[in-house]
């Protein structure tokens, strides 16, 4: 079954962006975050790239010579004036896990067996990871280690009825997961799940696999917001739950699958974007930019 074409947003959005990231090498952008000077780190295919507060000028570049070679969901987050990036090659099912300083100075460097999906921070520096399941795989794990000492990842939560894929830390005892049944394909089922942080039991399931209001379908990025967590996923919402999973409201809406990441600034999602558009001339072009739009139920497509 297809997808009805969209009704807007498939020209070029140059005067729309925040950022144009595919002329600053910055291919198929999966997050993003800000340091407390205002400056814009984005974690892509091309490699990491440290922006000014505007997005225009590229202040600091790890660049991939290959691209094409990444494998999905690099990331990146900040915490406590240190950048932790995460990116893994396509063919060598290992995670490159660096930590930096604000001028880009490899503070902390490994590897990782496994590719990484999910990756999230807490406040008191806990991080917490989640891996794209290997062929054949039976059981699925949410991992944990703190950030003054990244080494030796621990199991926090496992299943062999779901696998792991986007989380965000809620507060210093919550972790939210987005859950996919297995074998992972179009029929997959969906859900989120909360999970307590330090035993990694799940406290709460709530919404299911669908495109319906309070539905959530492949998510892809969360975030804390005000007294809940946003979620957007594949349609291009942004739905914001309160903390015992209740639909408080869509808050914004993007064309669909155009969004990989968001972070949150002033009532606005900033949003890691790529995707097919049409210049004005008429041709069809691979795209990549940031964009924000507030996150008051404003649209960029019809409902």
């Amino acid at each position: 079954m297809t997808e009805a074409p969209s009704k807007t947003s498939n020209y070029q959005r140059l005067n729309e962006m925040m950022s144009h990231l595919t002329p600053k090498g910055a291919v198929i952008p999966y997050n993003l975050c800000f340091d407390p000077s205002g400056c814009i780190w984005v974690a892509t295919k091309g490699g990491l790239f440290k922006l000014d507060s505007e997005g225009k000028e590229v202040l600091f570049e790890m660049k991939n010579n290959f691209p094409k070679k990444m494998a999905p969901y690099a990331h990146v987050v900040c915490h406590n004036e240190k950048i932790v990036f995460v990116q893994c090659e396509d063919k060598e099912n290992l995670t490159e896990f660096r930590i930096l300083d604000l001028d880009g100075n490899v503070l902390h460097e490994s590897f990782i067996d496994g590719k990484i999906q999910g990756f999230t921070v807490s406040s008191t520096g806990e991080m917490f990871m989640t891996k794209q399941p290997p062929r054949g795989a039976e059981e699925f794990f949410i991992f944990k280690t703190d950030i003054d000492i990244p080494l030796g990842w621990e199991e926090l939560a496992s299943s062999d009825e779901f696998c792991f894929q986007s989380i965000c830390s809620i507060d210093s005892t919550t972790l939210a997961a987005a859950t996919c049944s297995v074998p992972t394909n179009i029929y997959s089922k969906q859900n989120i799940v909360l999970i307590d942080s330090s035993n990694g039991n799940i406290k709460k399931t709530f919404s299911s696999q669908g495109k319906e209001s309070g539905q959530v379908y492949y998510p892809r990025s969360m975030q804390v917001y005000k007294d809940g967590i946003l979620i957007l996923d594949k349609t291009g919402r942004i739905q914001h739950f309160d903390r015992d999973g209740k639909l408080l409201s869509e808050a914004a809406r993007i064309d669909a699958y155009l969004g990989n990441g968001f972070v949150v600034k002033n009532d606005e999602a900033v949003i890691a974007c790529s995707g097919i558009v049409q210049t004005s001339e008429g041709e069809s072009i691979c795209d990549d930019w940031l964009e924000s739009i507030k996150l008051d139920g404003s649209v960029w497509t019809e409902k």
